[in-house]
């Protein structure tokens, strides 16, 4: 075992770790955490068994296994990115209704003040 694959064996326990703590604190749904789940098996089981991505790699056609792992990672980055930009949308729509809500509530403050 090289210095990488035990690297990539520490990492996919770590990630089991933090999806374990994230779902105990119910930070994210149960997609997000089989996602998760599955990166950090995905992980182990293709740096144990490196002959599996050399299978998938022919499988689809390409010359080298890291390419498989490329194009997966690639994937998920622009899931996790569309997640992080549809929260971000969410939370800034929460934002504006709060404010709109406080306005108001002070308005009629204001308004039962002046009475």
């Amino acid at each position: 075992m090289n210095l990488l694959q035990a690297f990539f064996i520490v990492s996919s326990f770590v990630i089991f770790i933090i999806a374990f703590d994230i779902a105990k604190r119910q930070k994210f749904n149960a997609l997000h955490f089989l996602v998760f789940i599955g990166i950090g098996i995905a992980l182990f089981v293709f740096t144990v068994f490196p002959d599996i991505l050399n299978r998938m790699g022919q499988i689809f056609g390409l010359q080298r296994w890291a390419d498989v792992l490329v194009y997966v990672s690639i994937i998920f980055l622009f899931y996790f990115v569309l997640l992080l930009l549809n929260k971000s949308e969410k939370n800034r729509e929460d934002i504006t209704r709060l404010v709109r809500e406080i306005g108001v509530l002070e308005d009629k403050l204001h308004q039962h003040d002046h009475k």
